[in-house]
This record gives structure tokens, sequence and C-alpha cells, in this order.
């Protein structure tokens, strides 16, 4: 279609139109895979020859299908260059993202080959169902298939992702799609092949209900594919969780559907952070006011665009993890001077007064936050990403005093950098980096940051002897994709992909007398003292340090009146794990007195009633916050515990089918759910369920071969700690 047709619409589509679209109807509108059509006649003639390796279910072991259980010709998954005609701006955003290079980019080549030559082309198919949808569903990936594969270009391509119907909340595909069509008529008849663009401009209503759905602007569309698993049939082992970013957000401040986050915001969406409106300056009939919800998805592969050289994608990816993702703050200090017996806790480093010596040690304790992202930090493949925290001591002339995080002259990270990795380990106790997720047994390290938590990191090290003036303390988080064992591997050659910096933090300590730092020195938007109190607090309650932690959130309360409940609350959960029921109840009823709806303070109420034997008061709090967040599952497992506790199965089974709902791989609910039905009498349900469980649950042969792992790493095992300190030598040639 020409440009100058492409801004307006004929009021008629004449005789001859309307004869085409009669024949388009004709040959294109079957129902699909009824007896007798091509539909039905192609998945036929796949079937002959394809490997039904895992049963009846051509599309195991991932978890993805269609509408009519059957294969989708492969000519059906049009080029998305087609609707580039009207579609100009979101095309090309899309071509060069992750979606649009999903299956092609060589990282996942690399990977999916080295699966299928070590298990064969059956197994990819687990893989396709999120990186290959068209070759999943027209039936390619089986040995010897004759099907053209033209898709293989386009990854996850318009028609694919605008073809899903619902989605099932199991991760790895877990989606049903449909036949593609452009035109989906009243009666919901499909029309795909003959559709000419004049059609769809005589149609826009028929051509909305074929692209667009509420579903696709929903975390549950998303999470379909940014949910993964291991199972059995892959592994030869069990179902082992790859990653859960769906589940993640749905338990985050982000997604509203939670009263236990430690902080509170507006409802964001996978959309309104991953599809910010931006400039479509091409054409795109979608834009409004010149704008249309970005197709780059950026997020963080800064891979795709630097292998194909595309530096807008690079700049869009870059800007979104250095715009305040995270945070990091040089919090606080403790000091131990030569001949005293006591440390000294300085906090906030920046508001105190302290002295610093000559031969002083000093440990720094820097909080990272996942500050505005509503998954985990960093999310999904940690096994082959590489975000870590680099901190750096010099002196005034620039010179590095101490160094941790550094990049070393042959590309790789300093083994000892606090990171946040996963560290897979095969079944021989060797180390998994290679992304061979198929052959991984155990798990020796999973660091992660939870949306809306902090992690705390430290750092000791000893006041250099001839220091004088002004030690520079310097912290960052850094990202890169990929790790350089997993990149060098990848494209057989060693290559330096971008390293990004997202958060950095400063101080200025003086040899000698240090103040507080003048406020004029002191940003604007610089995080409040509260909330600053407030993330260490939560870094020490993550790393079960709870006396210290509480202590932090007594000076939370401090800062701020607006927010000493929460901080109030927070003081509560860490006296609850120190089993002082008494002190957290009279924080939790000053907290409920002043404010009767707080969710979050009635549920940690619960708590303190079920360890005093309250049940009822316990049950009246819980089923109070469900009425206000219906889909949050721990009130739902607790009601569930307190409903088996007075026999009420029918209701307990009914709390764990609604986690089941939200969850269908949830451990807990599974395992409630077995003994509920073995208390009914319904033994097949209890079988399956207990099949679940025993799936699910964890191996316990795997905690051993981890802890052998790292006791043959020692160079990765402080890492796996929840509590440590990084012991910093004097930077080389010092």
């Amino acid at each position: 279609m020409k440009a100058s047709a492409k801004r307006k619409q004929p009021v008629a589509a004449g005789i001859v139109g309307i004869l085409l679209a009669l024949v388009s109807v004709a040959i294109c509108g079957r129902a699909m895979s009824e007896p007798g059509t091509p539909e039905s006649g192609y998945a036929e003639e796949i079937a002959r020859t394809y490997d039904f390796k895992f049963g009846s279910n051509p599309f195991a072991p991932g978890n993805a299908t269609t509408t009519s259980g059957t294969f989708i010709p492969g000519e059906k998954f049009i080029s998305s260059t087609r609707c580039a005609t009207c579609h100009t701006d979101a095309h090309t955003q899309w071509r060069q993202s992750a979606h649009g290079n999903a299956f092609r980019e060589p990282f996942y080549q690399k990977n999916v080959k080295d699966l299928i030559s070590q298990r064969g082309i059956e197994f990819t198919r687990h893989c396709e169902s999120c990186h290959n949808p068209a070759a999943l569903f027209s039936g390619a990936l089986t040995k010897n298939s004759k099907v053209k594969r033209p898709f293989d270009e386009e990854g996850v391509s318009c028609i694919s992702c605008h073809s899903i119907q619902s989605a099932t909340g199991r991760g790895i595909g877990g989606y049903v799609m449909a036949e593609p069509a452009l035109l989906v008529k009243e009666d919901g008849m499909r029309l795909l092949l003959d559709v000419t663009d004049q059609q769809i401009l005589d149609d826009i209503p028929s051509h909305r209900r074929a692209m667009m759905r509420p579903l696709l602007k929903t975390a549950d569309f998303c999470g379909a594919c940014h949910k993964s698993q291991v199972p059995r049939e892959l592994n030869d082992y069990k179902f082992l969780r790859a990653f859960a970013v769906a589940d993640e957000y749905q338990m985050s401040s982000f997604s509203k559907e939670s009263p236990h986050p430690y902080y509170t915001r507006d409802k964001e969406t996978c959309n309104s952070c991953h599809m910010k409106r931006e400039s479509a300056p091409l054409f795109d009939v979608s834009a409004k006011e010149g704008k249309l919800a970005s197709h780059r998805w950026a997020a963080a592969n800064t891979a795709i665009p630097v292998f194909y050289k595309w530096p807008e994608q690079l700049d869009a990816v870059t800007k979104f993890l250095e715009n305040d993702a995270v945070g990091i703050d040089i919090f606080s200090l403790k000091l131990k001077s030569p001949g005293v017996s006591a440390e000294e806790f300085i906090a906030p480093l920046n508001r105190s007064t302290f002295t610093i010596k000559a031969a002083d040690r000093i440990t720094a304790e820097v909080v990272v936050t996942n500050k505005n992202i509503g998954h985990s930090f960093p999310p999904e493949l940690r096994d082959f990403y590489e975000a870590y925290v680099e901190f750096i001591v010099s002196d005034d002339s620039g010179k590095t005093l101490y160094h941790s995080g550094f990049i070393k002259p042959n590309g790789y990270l300093d083994e000892s950098a606090h990171n946040y990795k996963t560290y897979l380990v095969k079944a021989d106790g060797s180390f998994n980096d290679k992304h061979h997720i198929w052959r991984t047994r155990g798990i020796a390290q999973n660091n992660q940051i939870q949306s809306g938590r902090s992690d705390l990191v430290r750092y000791q090290f000893r006041v250099p002897a001839d220091a004088n003036g002004i030690l520079h303390l310097k912290a960052r988080v850094q990202y890169r994709r990929f790790t350089r064992v997993f990149s060098d591997y990848a494209l057989g050659k060693s290559v330096d992909y971008p390293i990004v910096s997202m958060a950095t933090a400063d101080y200025r300590m003086r040899i000698g007398a240090n103040g507080p730092v003048p406020p004029s020195e002191i940003p604007k938007n610089a995080m409040p003292d509260w909330r600053r109190w407030n993330n260490y607090g939560i870094a020490l309650i993550d790393q079960r340090q709870y006396p210290l932690a509480i202590d932090a959130f007594v000076h939370a309360a401090t800062q701020d009146d607006k927010y000493r409940a929460m901080a109030q609350v927070n003081q509560a959960i860490g006296l609850i794990e120190l089993d002082q029921y008494d002190r957290a109840a009279g924080l939790l009823d000053s907290v409920i007195r002043g404010d009767p709806g707080n969710m979050r303070a009635l549920f940690q109420q619960a708590r303190v009633f079920i360890r005093r034997g309250q049940l009822d008061q316990a049950e009246t709090n819980i089923r109070r916050v469900l009425a206000a967040y219906p889909r949050d599952r721990m009130s739902l497992q607790q009601l569930g515990e307190l409903c088996k506790i007075k026999h009420d199965y029918r209701e307990a089974r009914e709390c764990y089918e609604k986690i089941l709902e939200i969850d269908p791989e949830d451990l807990g609910a599974h395992y409630n759910l077995m003994l509920i039905f073995r208390k009914l009498g319904m033994k097949e349900e209890a079988k399956r369920e207990g099949r679940i469980f025993a799936d699910l649950k964890d191996d316990p042969s795997a905690l051993p071969l981890a802890n052998t792992f790292l006791r043959k790493h020692p160079e990765m095992s402080n890492e796996s700690v929840f509590w440590h300190i990084h012991n910093l030598s004097p930077a080389s040639g010092l």
C-alpha cells in the first residue's frame, strides 16, 4: 500500500473489493482443523513423520499449545514485514528487540545447538515455545523435518504474540495460541492469507479483534514466557525451577495484589515499564499524538544490539538500566582503631562526626536496593548474566589503594567480587557455566535482590600507615550481558561486551576529623534518611541479622512521622522472628489503633495470635486481609492452615486451589492438597497431588552436591553465605 493511501480510509471498497472479500472468506474463513480442511490435512501430514517422543501432546515438553491442540501450517506465520506497511515504527523497534531476535541471535543459537547435539531436536520444543513459536507449532522440531522455516529470522514475531488467546500461569510457553488471523469477524471467522491491506482498513474492528485483547496488557501474558522451569522430560531427573519473574511481580508492590512489600507504590504493569510511549517518526497508524507503545521492550539485553550494531536499541537499553532501577548507598562504617577493643558504628556516614587515623580498620557497609524493578534484580537467567558491585578506595592523587569487583586483563570478572549470580552444578559436581540447563542437578548459589528489598555488602580494609589527605570511596552496581566465559564460548572468540553502571555512590573520607556533609552539597533528590535506615534494616532482615535490623527500624521510625507506622511493623517482623511476641504485639496494636485498615499490620498481628493460640482472632484478621487482597497467596496459605486445624477441609481445599490459580506450581499448595484429599477420602486426587509434590520438591541429595562444589571453589563460597565480609588486599603494586 502506498504511503499516500495509508493515512485515510476509502469511503467504499467497491463491487470488485466486495467480491474479492467474499472469495477471501471462502478460502480462508474455515474453522480451524475441521475434518477435510487444509489445516487438518496439514496436521495429518506432519503427524506421519513426527516424533511424538513425549506422548500425544505434540508440543511437549513445553507448556504451549494451540486452540485446536494440533499443528498450524508454517505459512500462516506471516512475516512481520507485512505489518511494517502500516506499523513502520513498531516494526523497526521490534526488529531490534530481544523478541525479534529471540531465535537467531548467536548466544541463543549456541545454546540450542548444544541441546540438539546432546539430546536431540525434539527436546528444543521446550525452548522454542518462547523463542520460536512458529517452529514449534508448524511441526518443524522433529528429525528430518521438511517444514520450510523462513520464520527463524523473526523469533517471536508480530503474528505469534498477537495470536495468543490465553495464559495458563505455568511459564515456558504457558499459553494457548489460535491460528493466526488478520481479521476476525463478529461470528469468529478468522481470515489471513488472502486479506489485503485495503480490507483491513475497511474493517478495523475485525483487525482489532484479531490483534488485540485485554490479555495482552496483563502480566499473565508476559509471564507465559517470563517464567521458566526445567521439566523431568528435559533433564531425565526432576522439575527444577529456572526463574519466576511473573510470580515475583505478582507478590511485589507493583501489582497491588499483596500487602507484604516493605514499600507501597502506584500500580505498574510489564507494559508500563517496558513499553513506555515513545516517538513514532516514521509512520504508524497506532500512534497517538505522534507516540506509540514502544516495541523495543527495553530491559537488560545489551548483547543483541552490540552484536547487530544497532546503536538506537543499545541506547534505549542502557538508559533503561541507568534510570534509577537500583540504588546504592555507602551507608555506614564500622571503625576499629589499634589498641581499642570496641568497634565504633558510624551511620549514616555522611551525617556523622568521627575521626580516622592511619592503621585503623574500616568496614564500609554498602546498601544495594532494588528500587524500581517489579521483580528480582537481576531477573531470570542469573547463571550467565553478570551483575556485581565494584568498590574502590583511592587517594587524592587518584591512585587505587583497594579494589573489589574489577575486570581482569583477560576480560573476566574478579572472582571475589560481590555478585548477584546463580552457580549451577552438574551431576558430576562440576560447574555448569555454559547454561546447559538440561545437565543441572544442584544450585550452589542463587543471589538476587527481590523487588523493594535490599542487600548489605561489607568491605573491610586497613587505612595505610602513610595515608594523609582524603580517601575516596566509590561503590557501583555494574551489569554485563553475558559472563565472559559464556560470551567467549558462544562466539568462539573474545569480545568485550559493554558494562553498564546502574548506580554509583561516592564518599570522601578525611584522614583526621570528619563531620556531616554540608546540606548544600547533598543533592535535592537524595534519599531521605528514614528510607536509608529502612533499607539498611531490610537488608539485615534478609541476612537474618534480626537484632541489628530491629535497631535500624527504630532509627527509621524516629526520622519521619509519616513512615513511623511502616517502620514499627518492620520492627514487629524482626521481633516475631526472635519469638518476642509481646513486644511485637505492642507495636502492632499501636499501629492498628492508629490505622485499623493497615492490612500489613493485621497480617503480622495474625501471626502473633497464632503463636499465642488465639486462632479465631487470627482468622478474623486473615479474612480481612483477603477481602482487600484476594490474590495474596500468603494469606490464602495461612487461612488454609487455620481451616485445616479446625478440620474444615473443604474450605482449606478452596484456599489452596486459589493459590494454584495464581501459581499452578506452588509446592506448598500441592502438598497441602495431598493431605486434604486424603482426609476427604479422595484417593486418586491425593495420589495425583502427591506425584506433583514429589516432582516439585527439592532433591535432598542436591544440597551435599552443592556444598561439595563450594568446598572445591573457595572463591565462590563466600558469596553463598548470607552474611560475609570482603577482606580487601592492597591493590597490585602497593
